[in-house]
């Protein structure tokens, strides 16, 4: 008895229902973000569509994401985070059913438009709900929970998923991803909105003092300040090297890449992603830590990005075709990359003022989400000028290396961004 009173008191505490309900459906929004990449062959031989056609389908749940932040911020502060919250794991949910029970084009584009719009209206609104519900001290650990969640999800994404189309279909996962988002969407529609459940009393968040709001800040006014100031479009173009680039690629062009260059299975192919999603998934803790110890993040910055440009570069040296250990190396290092690129917002908390903090945060997010949206296109662009478009192509080195040309162009844009980060004084706070 005194176990189940236990078990009972545990259920009821609405934190715990917070912090579990965030973090499983980031993992699922997270896990949408790459998952069309796996199956990125199969769509293309189904729909009957070009390269660039396919990279267009990627593209356009990035877009939504980018433009849509601020708003979604502005909109969060507003009409109350939980609100939209429930309201984009539910337009994920739906966005995944409509992708997987795609049979024209048009529903392809359809479903993964709205899986943008969902996910716009998650992340933003997390951070909003975790201020609301935990104090300073406990937040920045909240958040990290979610986000290791979110990169469990990145992992999900590859040979697990691999795995699951090749004994079923392509369209079978989304539809189950996509019923599983709505079934949590539920469960959060019970406890952020306020319904009694499993003895849980919807009660009002704990009003701390320190709680994270978005700071309503007219659009010419945020332009005025980006514009102005440097470190901002610093740490814009590193962001755009850094996270897009990887982004871009995983989320469309990889696996069929490995997959053509060397005639792996799906499954096969996805150990090259996930050797990119660990990297990245234990990259954040040692960056942020080596930065914090010494003080130096502009150099870890430019070290990171000068490494992911130098790999990206290797492809186009071993003419679109590299070793298999040359291909796992490229995964390794540009993912540790991405992972690094929490530097991009210590830069910020370092050099600028506390009331710009959210604004500068913002835009430079917005580079990163603005690469990952040229990337998937200008890659199919290329990739079908070179004549590797098609699920068979005439000369796959050579439109590969056309077309990884985009990947090392944008992250050497990533260089040029660390090298415009202003010199800081003193050690960071």
């Amino acid at each position: 008895m005194a176990v189940l009173r236990r078990l009972q008191r545990m259920l009821a505490n609405p934190s715990l229902w917070v912090i579990a309900l965030v973090s499983f459906s980031y993992l699922l929004a997270f896990m949408q973000r790459t998952a069309p990449g796996v199956v990125g062959n199969q769509l293309q031989a189904q729909f009957h569509i070009t390269a660039a056609v396919l990279g267009t389908v990627a593209s356009i749940q990035f877009f939504l994401y980018m433009v849509l932040q601020i708003p979604v911020g502005l909109f969060g502060d507003r009409l109350g985070p939980e609100k939209l919250f429930v309201a984009g794991v539910v337009i994920d949910g739906v966005g995944a059913i409509v992708f997987g029970s795609a049979h024209s084009l048009t529903e392809l584009l359809t479903g993964r438009a709205l899986v943008g719009l969902g996910d716009a209206l998650i992340w933003v609104n997390i951070v909003l709900i975790l201020s609301r519900w935990f104090s300073t001290e406990m937040f920045g650990s909240m958040l990290g929970i979610v986000s290791t969640a979110g990169n469990v999800g990145g992992l999900l994404a590859t040979v697990p998923l691999a795995t699951w189309v090749s004994v079923s279909d392509w369209a079978t996962p989304f539809l189950d991803l996509g019923a599983i988002t709505i079934a949590v969407a539920v469960l959060n529609t019970l406890v952020f909105l306020g319904v009694p459940f499993l003895g849980l009393r919807a009660r009002r968040p704990p009003a701390h003092r320190s709680s994270v709001r978005v700071q309503r800040v007219p659009v010419w006014t945020m332009l005025r300040l980006v514009v102005r100031d440097r470190l901002s479009w610093a740490t814009f173009a590193c962001h755009f090297g850094a996270v897009g680039t990887y982004t871009g690629f995983i989320s469309l062009w990889a696996v069929p890449f490995f997959m053509t260059i060397y005639g792996v299975s799906r499954a096969g192919a996805t150990v090259f992603t996930l050797v990119g999603a660990v990297s990245s998934l234990v990259s954040a803790p040692i960056v942020g830590a080596l930065s914090d110890r010494f003080g130096q993040r502009k150099l870890i910055y430019f070290t990171l990005q000068t490494a992911s440009t130098l790999a990206w570069l290797s492809v186009l040296v071993w003419v679109g075709q590299p070793s298999h250990w040359a291909g796992l190396l490229v995964m390794a290092v540009t993912g540790f990359g991405a992972g690094g690129a929490l530097l991009t917002f210590a830069v910020i908390r370092d050099g600028v003022p506390t009331q710009r903090a959210g604004v500068t945060s913002g835009f430079a997010n917005t580079g990163g989400f603005l690469s990952a949206v040229l990337l998937p296109v200008l890659f199919g662009v290329l990739l079908q000028a070179g004549g590797g478009g098609s699920p068979v192509g005439t000369d796959v080195g050579h439109a590969y290396t056309l077309a990884f040309a985009v990947p090392a162009f944008f992250s050497f844009v990533g260089v040029v961004g660390t090298l415009l980060i202003p010199k800081r004084r003193g050690r960071p706070v």
